[in-house]
């Protein structure tokens, strides 16, 4: 039997030192990925958006009538007022904007003298008369250099012209740039007939839009 010389002992043990070595370093480079760890939650979140809400002061009918108004003449004017309630959750810009209802005539449009206007605003739920006697402090011309009744309006800004330049919100006139939640406007609308013998027989209708978009 071939028994080892102490010296080979010697040289097996000396190899084995530096393979204990490497293994050793194997295992400690594998143990660094292992880590602590926490985790946290912030449960429930939730999103709701605001609106946008008007109202017109619960007037419910229209502000001019034919049989009320009676046939018209050149120089036949008349005024009515208006409550607008912005009553939404959020900031908002509010135009009007005009338009003719579907299939109604509108030849009588050249010959309507108009202005808008914008008066204080008021408190929720405060009257103001359809007939303006009451309710109403004028406060901005938002259309016409003057009120169409007077003899400093001009006399082409005419129902067909604000029907044609303010038809959508995209064009409307600005009445409110910003106003805040439970904001409650008030509006003149004046109207006056041209001295044009064109305007005989001639009828209109129209529909005043109040729009409010969120700013």
């Amino acid at each position: 039997m071939h028994r080892s010389t102490p010296r080979a002992r010697r040289t097996l043990l000396a190899a084995a030192v530096p393979v204990g070595l490497v293994l050793s370093g194997t295992l400690a480079w594998q143990s660094t990925h292992a880590a602590f760890s926490v985790t946290d939650r912030n449960a429930d979140n939730s999103w709701q958006s605001g609106r946008v809400v008007l109202g017109t002061g619960g007037t419910g009918g229209a502000l001019f009538a034919g049989p009320a108004d009676g046939d018209l003449r050149p120089g036949s004017s008349r005024s009515r007022c208006i409550r607008v309630d912005y009553t939404g959750d959020v900031a908002a810009e509010v135009r009007v904007h005009v338009s003719t209802p579907t299939a109604a005539p509108s030849t009588l449009d050249p010959y309507l003298v108009m202005s808008v206007e914008r008066g204080a605003d008021v408190a929720a739920g405060a009257a103001v008369a359809p007939d303006c006697s009451s309710g109403f402090t004028p406060r901005t011309l938002v259309w016409n250099s003057a009120r169409a009744d007077t003899v400093a309006a001009d006399p082409e800004r005419t129902l067909a012209d604000l029907k044609s330049r303010h038809h959508d919100f995209a064009t409307g006139l600005p009445v409110a740039p910003t106003i805040a939640p439970g904001t409650h406007l008030t509006f003149r609308i004046t109207y006056e007939v041209a001295d044009d013998d064109a305007a005989q027989r001639a009828q209109s209708r129209a529909t005043f839009t109040w729009e409010a978009h969120s700013t």
